[in-house]
């Protein structure tokens, strides 16, 4: 059995609705993870499981100055990625 923060892990269903999938976030996670109606995630995957992360004022800027550097210098990237 899994254990998040002692209590068991529950298990959620993904549902398709539209062309994306959703799902549910146990509300005892959301309230040790102080999150909120709205926040915004961010969602990537690492060593095969998806990991789910705040964005914060901080991180959306972050992303923000990364997502410009790679549309500047995306045929850059792409030549470096073909040798």
């Amino acid at each position: 059995m899994l254990i998040y923060m002692g209590h068991p892990m529950a298990k959620i269903a993904l549902r398709k609705v539209g062309s994306s999938f959703v799902t549910t976030i146990p509300v005892d996670v959301v309230k040790d993870l102080h999150l909120q109606a709205g926040q915004k995630l961010q969602v990537s995957k690492e060593n095969g499981r998806i990991v789910l992360t705040p964005v914060t004022a901080e991180l959306d800027a972050v992303l923000t100055a990364q997502e410009k550097v790679i549309e500047k210098y995306r045929a850059a990237f792409q030549r470096l990625a073909d040798v």
